[in-house]
């Protein structure tokens, strides 16, 4: 009996100290609200609004259980004991008193460091110990309402600590019914996985984690949603996960440039073109997720149709299929395609605030372009939402923004995010509504596991080969639904292409579309299967206009990668444009082209394919031109792709080196 009285007490009364912090939190964001939104940006965005509150009161109620969670413990385990809870009770109120201490402070904290930095804590608060601390306190102390802040937090700290106090008094009057053992255990352990879910935030496969932080393309209301300990969770987390740029001379990065570029600058000039120079074009570059050339040569438009309406832009446009992928995740290659980063936490890292002069978009802002990101997904993903308006980008749309468009799209939404065709039918909203031309970067989700089609998508017949079940292993059984997945993103895009197609978009638009790393969970170690295993197409789109008035040459046979997409891509729609690249090459070039492509796993060139772990081996290509024959030859470049990362290190160092100055 004394333990069944006992828990209920601990129960209670844990309960009742974590409803309050949660409303203690939930104080905090509406005075952040109140100060700082705008009741004006408001309009349109009650939903947005919602989702703010809904969302942090989920982090906020994380945050309470996990704080009091190992007094929750600690009351379970000595419920059955008198003297051992009778301390247990007289403990609560000051441990409770240092949570309440603790939830003040950096709510407090929290809001005046974004009214000071336009963001919620995030790793650049780890300046304190990095810094001159003595500094920082000083300035803090002189900045901002410190003894008044400290008044506010011994106030609020006492009222609720007295709350729990005289709840604790009430609770020993509780009287309570005894009941069976076995249904006293059932209530424990129910007792127990509802606390479980509430300090994982979500009742679903994937707990609430910083991309449902995002909530609205209004930015102030994805500041409010997360509390002060969630921020300076995440702050912990891009810190621990950083990486370390070592500062390096100049010296030696045009040593390095000159041994790899063959020349001492990584600058590069497109030819003028007056058409281009009076007909600036769009310029739309699809990052397909999971669009792997290991499934892609599945592709059957009979049985196995991969491609759905994608099927004659492959047959009409420019398709490159001897081509890799920079990396094998989505984030290494962004960071690696749009800044020419070897490091995939740039934008979470100590430099996520420094402007590289190597991005990718820039060509396009200096011409006269509004540079657009868009993606199917969460903006807050790796911080891109933070990061990317510095590098360029006028503006960021994510799954907010399409569901407020398009809202049939939340009935259909993901574990990603909403369908990708929504995101290509605001890509071509954009560009006929828009008076300047577009650069759009554009981001697919629906390809990624879990591996779901739309409702609303009606899928052609696909059927999983012994060559797919064999390399999906114990994920065979999923094989079906990936390449269903497969062919609904490539049918998303195909429908687009054909769209724009049809459209007076047709003769001032560039598509441009790759996959964003292989199609993962398939075996890659196949002998004869090296070169395709880390390999995606390189699908292009160029109309006629620009085609004729451009001197360019197709060569669907010669090899590439992701550096050598944006370098075509100018050289498709700029005149006379100054742009940055390391080693990426025009495709369309009219001149012989002598190339390698680059992954940080593999490198391919003209003679055949070797892996970075093994460089002295180079398989050559088979007949095919896709697969590699399993007899190794000794590699007459083995260096190469160790001197290539080196340059990318060294380049992406000298320019963070340069831009903290």
């Amino acid at each position: 009996m004394n333990f069944q009285k006992n828990f209920y007490q601990i129960t209670g009364a844990v309960s009742f100290t974590v409803l309050l912090s949660a409303v203690l939190l939930l104080i905090g964001r509406v005075i952040f609200f109140y100060l700082q939104v705008d009741p004006d940006m408001l309009s349109g965005r009650e939903v947005d609004l919602f989702r703010a509150f809904w969302v942090g009161s989920r982090f906020d109620l994380k945050v309470a259980t996990i704080g009091f969670a190992p007094l929750f413990l600690l009351g379970l385990l000595v419920a059955a004991f008198p003297v051992g809870f009778s301390k247990l009770r007289k403990i609560l109120p000051y441990y409770a008193a240092v949570l309440f201490f603790l939830l003040t402070t950096f709510s407090i904290g929290n809001y005046y460091y974004y009214t000071t930095f336009g963001n919620y804590i995030d790793v650049f608060v780890f300046g304190l110990f990095d810094d001159d601390t003595g500094a920082v306190l000083t300035s803090v102390w002189s900045d901002y309402p410190v003894l008044v802040a400290l008044l506010a937090v011994a106030a609020i700290t006492f009222l609720m600590t007295f709350i729990v106090s005289r709840f604790l008094r009430l609770s020993e009057r509780w009287s309570i019914k005894s009941m069976h053992w076995s249904l006293m255990t059932v209530v424990v352990v129910i007792t127990v996985l509802a606390y479980a879910s509430l300090a994982r935030g979500s009742l679903t496969i994937l707990p609430l984690k910083r991309y449902h932080a995002s909530v609205s393309d209004y930015d102030v209301l994805n500041k409010l949603t997360p509390n002060a300990f969630v921020a300076l969770e995440w702050a912990r987390a891009d810190y621990n996960k950083q990486a370390t740029f070592e500062p390096v001379t100049e010296d030696l990065v045009v040593a390095q440039m000159q041994k790899v570029l063959q020349q001492p600058t990584p600058e590069y000039t497109t030819p003028v073109n007056s058409y281009l120079a009076e007909n600036k074009p769009h310029v739309v570059m699809a990052l397909m997720e999971g669009f792997g050339t290991n499934v892609l040569v599945e592709d059957d438009a009979n049985n196995n149709d991969l491609l759905g309406s994608l099927r004659p832009a492959f047959h009409d446009d420019f398709v490159f299929k001897r081509f890799l992928a920079g990396t094998t995740a989505t984030i290494d290659t962004m960071a690696m395609m749009l800044f020419h980063s070897s490091s995939p936490n740039i934008s979470r890292s100590s430099a996520q605030k420094v402007r590289l002069p190597s991005s990718a978009v820039l060509p396009y802002k200096k011409a006269g372009y509004e540079v657009v990101y868009i993606t199917a997904g969460n903006a807050m993903w790796r911080n891109l939402l933070n990061y990317l308006p510095l590098q360029g980008f006028d503006r960021i749309i994510d799954e907010n923004t399409l569901i407020r468009e398009y809202p049939e799209s939340e009935a259909y939404y993901g574990t990603w995010g909403v369908p990708d065709e929504f995101a290509f039918k605001y890509a071509e909203k954009l560009m006929k509504e828009s008076e300047k031309p577009l650069m759009i970067y554009l981001l697919t989700v629906t390809n990624h596991s879990p591996f779901m089609v739309p409702e609303n998508y009606q899928p052609k017949p696909v059927q999983p080969s012994q060559r797919l079940n064999t390399l999906l292993g114990p994920m065979a059984e999923h094989g079906k639904a990936l390449l269903g997945a497969y062919q609904y993103a490539n049918n998303a895009l195909g429908d687009f292409v054909a769209s724009v197609k049809s459209s007076a978009l047709k003769d001032r638009t560039v598509i441009a579309a790759t996959g964003d790393h292989r199609m993962r969970y398939l075996d890659p170690n196949q002998p004869d299967e090296l070169a395709i295993s880390f390999s995606v197409p390189f699908y292009l789109y160029v109309p006629d206009a620009i085609r004729s008035h451009t001197d360019f040459t197709y060569d669907e046979k010669r090899i590439g990668s992701h550096k050598d997409i944006f370098p075509t891509l100018y050289h498709a729609s700029l005149s006379d444009a100054d742009y940055i690249s390391l080693g990426g090459k025009n495709l369309l070039s009219a001149k012989p082209l002598h190339n390698f492509g680059y992954n940080n796993g593999q490198v391919i060139s003209d003679e055949g394919v070797y892996l970075m772990a093994k460089p002295d081996q180079l398989y050559p290509w088979a007949s095919d031109g896709l697969h590699n024959l399993t007899q190794p030859e000794p590699n007459p470049t083995p260096e190469l792709a160790a001197e290539y990362h080196k340059l990318q290190d060294y380049y992406l160092r000298w320019q963070i080196t340069e831009g903290l100055r």
